[in-house]
């Protein structure tokens, strides 16, 4: 009997180090080049790599799933997932998040566009609340907070996607959108719709994007691991090689 009973906790020892073993990551439903992105229907991009080479090293193994941005993070904010990956930092993130430096995945420029004819009438000198006062509501993907109190709070006409919110731009439903710009470049460098906008300078803000952790999962010691797993592994020259291959400078 107590054979059995050894064997028994034994079991649900190894099932427990096993379950603890995987790290359940959110992140959006669309595709974000060269960070996030399906290819083959397979899970890639530089996020993508640099989640799973840390977590390996930190012996966890990841799985993956793609959700609507809004329902994401309420996954995340819920505690049914451990982490989100291209987050951004906000305070309100924060009541229910975990952001550590060392989590920082990528740094991308948000910036205002508008349709190229149009970039000699329409400037912006880095005066967010005169810009924003000037012009009709901006574009930008519905349920993106962009961690910039002026920007997130003005009224805005939401896209679906990045496609929608050029055709929106397009038609001239509004004069300008909000949006990624290092995003919209990977996604859309060198296509005719790149061409026929303009990013106006300076940049909005340069932003820290966040492999972000569930605090109602109590994931501290998840994020911390991982944090320390992503510092080694950028000491490395595989990390150096990922930046070359996804043309992406360090965060």
């Amino acid at each position: 009997m107590f054979r059995a009973l050894m064997v028994g906790l034994l079991g649900l020892w190894v099932g427990c180090a096993q379950a603890e073993a995987v790290l359940k990551v959110v992140r959006g439903e669309l595709d974000f080049p060269p960070f996030e992105m399906q290819q083959e229907g397979r899970e890639a991009g530089l996020h993508i790599e640099l989640v799973e080479a840390a977590a390996a090293r930190a012996g966890l193994k990841v799985q993956w799933q793609r959700l609507p941005w809004k329902r994401a993070l309420r996954e995340l904010e819920l505690g049914q997932a451990d982490a989100a990956t291209y987050v951004s930092r906000t305070p309100e993130r924060e009541a229910w998040a975990i952001f550590l430096d060392d989590n920082r995945l990528s740094s991308t420029e948000l910036r205002f566009v508008v349709r190229r004819e149009q970039a000699e009438r329409i400037r912006f000198d880095g005066d967010l609340p005169r810009f924003l006062g000037s012009i009709r509501k901006p574009i930008a993907i519905r349920g993106f907070q962009f961690g910039v109190p002026a920007v997130d709070q003005v009224k805005k006409l939401e896209a679906r996607n990045l496609d929608d919110l050029l055709r929106l731009l397009h038609e001239g439903a509004a004069d300008v959108a909000v949006l990624n710009w290092t995003d919209f470049q990977g996604s859309y460098g060198g296509r005719p719709e790149a061409q026929a906008v303009q990013g106006l300078s300076p940049p909005i803000q340069r932003m820290h994007n966040y492999l972000a952790f569930s605090k109602v999962r109590a994931a501290t010691g998840l994020a911390q691991r991982m944090a320390e797993a992503l510092v080694a592994y950028r000491r490395t020259p595989e990390y150096q090689a990922l930046l070359k291959r996804y043309r992406v400078d360090a965060p």
